[in-house]
C-alpha cells in the first residue's frame, strides 16, 4: 500500500481524534468550572502570591481546556490545519510554562529563615525560654546588623560587609568580653571598632567587617532559586555563656517581608532582597569547646541575621533559556533535511547521517553549555534546567532516531506519511509538553 493509499484512512482517523477532543474538551470545562467555584471560596482563592495545590490544579485544567478548546475549533484538518494545530498546542504549553515562572518569581507565602523568625522582644524572650539549657544562666546581649554590600563570588562563598554593634547594660559582669564571633567566616573576618561610648546606662559598641562566609545553597529550582544568606553569629565568651538576642529597637516594627538591616544602596548584583530577619535556631553540640565541663549533649540558641535573596530572571533567561531555544530551532530544522521526494533529493539530502552529523555537533555544544552551568551553581544534585537541558537531549535522539528510520530503516507508514509531516508536526508539542511537565513538577508539587 502507497502512501497516497494511506491518505483516506488518515483522514477518518483524524476525524475521529477531532470527536474525541470534543468530549474531552467539554468534559475539562465542567471540571474546571467546579474546581474555579470551589477553590474561590478559599480564603487565599487564587492568588497568584500564594501558591498552593489548587492554583496548581486550576493552573493545570485551564491550559488543559484552552488547549482542547483550540483543537476542538479546528473542525477541518487539511495540512495548514494540522500545523495550526500543532502550533497552538506548542503556544499554549510554552504558555503555561511561563504562567508557572510567573508564579514562582510572584510568591511571597513564604520566606527562607534558620531556625524559628522572631520578629519582637516577646517572642525573642520565649524563644529562648523554651531552649536555653536547665540551669543556665542568661545573660543577654542585644545585638544588630546593618549591611552594606553582599556579593556571591562562588556557588557556596558569599562576600558580606557591614556593621555590627552590641548594648552591654552596667548589671552585666564587668569582665564579660565583648565582641561578636561569625563562626562561617574565613580568615578574613576582622572586625574594626568603630565606636565605644556609654549611654543610659549602657556600653554600646560597634564593629565594621568584611567577610566571606561559606554556606549551603539549594540550586534545585535554578534559575528561579531563592537562597538564604545568613550571618550567624555567636558570643565570644563562652565560660559565662552569654546569649545574643536581636536589638530589634534599633530597626522600624519588623513584618514578615521586612527588608531591614540594609543600606539603602544596597547592590545585590543580579539578586533581589526579598525580606530580611532575625531568627534563633538550636543545634546540638557534640563537643564542649573544652570548657572543663563533662561532656553531656546539650543545644544551646544561636542567633541569625537572614537575607532571603531571589534570583533576577533575566540574566539566566539570556544566557541559558535563549540559547537551548535557539539549538531546539536547529533541532527542528534537521527534520527537513531527509526526505524521499526525489525531485527534493539535490536541495535536502537523502542520507540520514547527515542528520546524525548535526545532531553530534549540537550535543557537543549543548554538553559544555551544560556543564558550565552545573559548574556555575556547584549544585550536587539535579536542578531545574537540567531538565530542560534533559528535554532537548531527548529531542536530538528522537530526531536521529527518526531520520535513520526514514532512511534506512523498514517502512513504517506514520514516519513515511506525507514525507515525514508527522514527527514535523509533534515535535514542537512534544518538546512544550515536555518542559511544562518538568516545570509544574518542579514547582507547583
Amino acid at each position: 500500500m502507497t502512501t497516497d493509499d494511506n491518505a483516506p484512512l488518515t483522514q477518518r482517523h483524524l476525524r475521529q481524534a477531532a470527536r474525541i477532543v470534543d468530549v474531552f474538551a467539554l468534559a475539562t470545562a465542567v471540571v474546571f468550572t467546579v474546581v474555579v467555584l470551589v477553590a474561590l471560596r478559599h480564603p487565599h482563592g487564587l492568588d497568584v502570591r500564594h501558591p498552593s495545590a489548587r492554583l496548581g490544579l486550576v493552573t493545570a485544567l485551564g491550559l488543559l481546556l484552552l488547549l482542547l478548546g483550540g483543537l476542538a475549533a479546528i473542525r477541518r484538518l487539511p495540512v495548514h490545519r494540522l500545523w495550526l494545530a500543532s502550533a497552538w498546542a506548542s503556544a499554549v504549553l510554552l504558555t503555561g510554562t511561563g504562567a508557572v515562572w510567573h508564579i514562582q518569581v510572584a510568591d511571597v507565602s513564604h520566606t527562607l529563615t534558620r531556625g524559628t523568625a522572631v520578629t519582637s522582644p516577646r517572642s525573642a524572650q520565649a524563644y529562648l525560654a523554651r531552649h536555653m539549657p536547665a540551669g543556665a544562666p542568661v545573660l543577654t546581649v542585644p545585638t544588630g546588623v546593618f549591611v552594606q554590600a553582599l556579593r556571591f563570588t562562588a556557588a557556596y562563598d558569599v562576600e558580606v560587609s557591614g556593621y555590627l554593634w552590641q548594648r552591654y547594660a552596667d548589671s552585666l559582669p564587668d569582665d564579660l568580653e565583648r565582641g561578636v564571633v561569625l563562626p562561617e567566616a574565613d580568615d578574613s573576618y576582622q572586625p574594626e571598632k568603630v565606636y565605644d561610648f556609654r549611654r543610659d546606662g549602657e556600653q554600646i559598641v560597634g564593629w565594621y567587617f568584611h567577610v566571606t562566609l561559606r554556606q549551603i545553597f539549594d540550586y534545585h529550582t535554578y534559575p528561579l532559586d531563592e537562597q538564604d544568606v545568613w550571618l550567624r553569629l555567636w558570643h565570644p565568651d563562652f565560660r559565662q555563656r552569654a546569649v545574643l538576642v536581636p536589638d530589634l529597637a534599633a530597626y522600624p516594627p519588623w513584618h514578615p517581608q521586612a527588608a531591614y538591616g540594609l543600606d539603602s544602596g544596597f547592590v545585590p548584583g543580579n539578586w533581589d532582597v526579598k525580606a530580611t530577619a532575625f531568627s534563633y535556631d538550636t543545634p546540638p553540640y557534640s563537643a564542649n569547646f573544652g570548657q572543663g565541663r563533662q561532656y553531656r549533649e546539650e543545644a544551646f540558641p544561636e542567633l541569625y541575621f537572614n537575607m532571603h535573596m531571589a534570583r533576577e530572571f533575566v540574566s539566566p533567561l539570556f544566557g541559558r533559556i535563549i540559547p537551548l531555544a535557539f539549538i531546539a530551532i536547529l533541532v527542528f530544522a534537521s527534520l527537513f533535511v531527509t526526505t524521499k521526494n526525489t525531485r527534493r533529493h539535490p536541495l535536502a539530502g537523502f542520507d540520514g547521517l547527515t542528520v546524525v552529523e548535526l545532531a553530534a555537533a549540537l550535543l557537543l555544544v549543548l554538553t559544555v553549555d551544560h556543564n558550565t552551568t552545573r559548574q556555575e551553581t556547584g549544585s550536587h544534585g539535579i536542578a531545574y534546567i537540567d531538565y530542560l537541558y534533559f528535554c532537548l537531549y531527548f529531542m536530538i535522539i528522537g530526531v536521529v532516531w527518526n531520520a535513520l528510520l526514514l532512511s534506512r530503516g523498514p517502512r513504517l507508514g506514520l514516519v513515511e506519511w506525507r514525507d515525514n509531516l508527522a514527527p514535523k508536526l509533534l515535535y514542537w508539542p512534544t518538546l512544550a509538553f515536555l518542559a511544562f511537565g518538568v516545570t509544574a513538577l518542579t514547582f507547583l508539587l
